[in-house]
């Protein structure tokens, strides 16, 4: 079976299971620091949903060759750059229409909840961009007001935690995604 990343060749045993071949793939692009993007089986582009039992466990002789282009995880986050700032700049909107109910008190404080989650999935964005060292992407700035964010959400302060959405996270998510 033979197998390419980007450029580079190399040959299996025809019997090696698909599964096992992409797992060889997978190691070299992790032995380079990079992650596989692109994927072709048999000269045909796979995707994670055409990953199925049955296609996994397919003999390399029944499918072809295996051909995976990658790029570093600096790259990756490089390129969501401004993914990650319109994502921002989503999650203040979303922010703005919960502040409303929050101080007129018919919003309850577990109302944040999801929201939380969404910030929480932006600061993870964040610090790997910051730990891959792309410019503009730290967490840094969000973390002290979301563990006070947090706090006033477990005493039940819907004032408090209307307060820190307004005047403090949601105005470092518009300098966020405004960010270079």
């Amino acid at each position: 079976m033979h197998i390419t990343l980007d450029g580079e060749q190399w040959q299996i045993p025809d019997d090696t299971s698909l599964m096992n071949a992409l797992a060889f793939l997978s190691d070299k692009a992790h032995a380079q620091h990079r992650i596989v993007t692109s994927l072709t089986v048999g000269g045909k582009a796979i995707s994670d949903r055409d990953l199925d039992p049955a296609f996994l466990n397919q003999r390399g002789q029944d499918v072809g060759e295996v051909s995976g282009r990658s790029q570093s995880l600096h790259a990756i986050i490089t390129d969501a750059k401004q993914t990650i700032d319109r994502f921002a700049a989503q999650l203040r909107a979303d922010g703005l229409v919960l502040l409303g109910p929050l101080r007129s008190g018919t919003g309850q404080v577990g109302t944040i909840d999801a929201w939380l989650g969404r910030l929480a999935d932006y600061t993870e964005m964040l610090e790997a961009g910051q730990a891959q060292g792309v410019a503009g992407l730290s967490s840094a700035p969000l973390l002290p007001w979301i563990q006070e964010l947090l706090g006033a959400r477990t005493f039940a302060d819907p004032i408090r935690v209307a307060d820190l959405l307004e005047y403090e996270l949601l105005p470092l998510l518009t300098e966020s995604s405004q960010a270079a």
